[in-house]
């Protein structure tokens, strides 16, 4: 790992499984097991604390009829299970990759999952601020069995996101280019043969050190991609905050920013169509990118998630956590309309085949969990799953928790735990992981 990071990573606000309102009400850290709800599946007990994006916790293969699952483990060690849903069981957990970080910010050292074009299932990892790594599955639609390692590039890689997109698989990452300034731009690589090999380094955004306030790290948090039709290419839509400022390394924060990337030209584009090449630039981000003005915030990172998804009119929105405050804003007549929606954080959101949309939302202390659908543009968010966490082995957070891809309700979220206080401390693995079937409805009375 990359050691400059220790004298200011403190800050790593995206990365505290905890903002300041949790503080007032801890979890209870040890549930009876017989009292756990039948619609949680306790997977592992060896989790350690990362700071995970709401993506790449596993996916459902139709292939096989199966859904894969991974997680950090001891020592950050990549680890997986897989669910038939044949026969209703899970696969033997298995060590997928074996890594060694103790560092007191390996947490950002966490895995993500995608599945190759050839249907090989692909995870990705960064050595936090140093390099990017990639385990690869030992054949097609399988996760047991010894997998195969790279070491992709040494580009200062961190917080990386794999997405396939048609034949081609990508992975999308910031770099700790300069923490003293602070200073994180935004690129990828890509790989045509299912990630056998990769290019090298392609610049996507970066503001050179050119903001007055210092605010200079790309902070991306999640994406959505949107298919061709008659009009338009297949997009790729990205959102990000950045960070920084005068007191250093993730201390302030500007604005939330929308653009969309286009794989068959490798550009990108504002939300209103502007053509913004195959770089955007400060000034081209503060244009035609700024979603959320939030003026400079020197002292404080106002926005602390940010999700984004489009409806089937071709619509974008997104969903933000302002403070303790969940909002969406959507892109109609040349704007952007922001609408608070609920005083809880959201956590992940998931456009389903039919054009809806589910939100997964928390409160700070996530002692419980519930699912919100919006069956179309301008409808309501309504509640239709709602659940206490359990807790065990002393955990009392559950900072990681989303949907898996193109899930099914039987395995449809993975959580994993920490105990406040030892997230940074304790890499041994002694926390729950969960899995969630959603398939019954909400509790009584809730």
């Amino acid at each position: 790992m990359n050691t400059a990071l220790t004298p200011v990573a403190a800050a790593l606000l995206l990365c505290t499984p905890f903002l300041s309102a949790a503080s007032e009400q801890a979890a209870e850290t040890e549930t009876d097991a017989s009292s756990v709800d039948a619609a949680f599946t306790k997977l592992a007990s060896d989790a350690t604390y990362g700071c995970r994006r709401p993506h790449g916790y596993g996916l459902y293969d139709p292939e096989v009829d199966m859904t894969f699952v991974c997680w950090n483990g001891p020592g950050m060690s990549v680890m997986g299970r897989a669910y038939d849903h044949v026969t209703g069981e899970w696969t033997p957990e298995q060590e997928i990759h074996h890594l060694n970080y103790t560092g007191t910010w390996d947490y950002h050292n966490y895995p993500n999952m995608a599945q190759a074009p050839d249907g090989s299932l692909l995870i990705t990892w960064a050595d936090h601020s140093d390099n990017l790594q990639l385990a690869r599955s030992p054949a097609p639609h399988e996760m047991e069995g010894e997998w195969s390692y790279q070491m992709i590039g040494e580009y200062n890689n961190c917080y990386p996101t794999i997405i396939r997109n048609g034949d081609r698989v990508y992975i999308f990452y910031s770099q700790t280019k300069d923490i003293r300034w602070p200073y994180r731009p935004f690129g990828y690589v890509y790989s045509d043969d299912s990630g056998k090999t990769w290019s090298e380094h392609i610049p996507a955004w970066d503001s050179a050190k050119l903001d007055p306030d210092h605010i200079d790290e790309v902070y991306a948090f999640h994406y959505s991609i949107q298919p061709a039709d008659g009009e338009h290419p297949e997009r790729i839509h990205f959102v990000w905050v950045m960070r920084g400022g005068p007191n250093g390394h993730n201390q302030g924060s500007r604005n939330v920013y929308f653009a969309t990337f286009i794989p068959e030209t490798s550009t990108w584009q504002s939300v209103d169509g502007t053509d913004l090449g195959e770089l955007i630039d400060l000034d081209e981000m503060l244009a035609h990118c700024v979603l959320l003005d939030t003026g400079p915030m020197l002292n404080e990172r106002l926005v602390n998630r940010v999700l984004c998804s489009w409806y089937t009119d071709g619509t974008p929105f997104v969903i933000y956590n302002k403070r303790a405050e969940c909002w969406q804003a959507t892109y109609e007549d040349g704007q952007w309309k922001h609408e608070r929606l609920e005083d809880l954080y959201a956590k992940d959101l998931e456009r389903m085949p039919d054009g809806s949309h589910r939100l997964l939302l928390s409160p700070a202390n996530q002692t419980l969990l519930e699912i919100r659908e919006q069956k179309e543009k301008g409808g309501e968010w309504g509640r239709t799953f709602v659940r206490t966490v359990p807790y065990e082995d002393g955990a009392d957070r559950t900072w990681s928790m989303a949907f898996i891809d193109d899930a099914r309700p039987e395995v449809d979220i993975l959580m994993s735990q920490l105990q406040v206080g030892q997230e940074k401390k304790d890499y041994s693995g002694r926390w729950p992981v969960w899995s969630l079937d959603t398939s019954s409805a909400p509790e009584a009375g809730q």
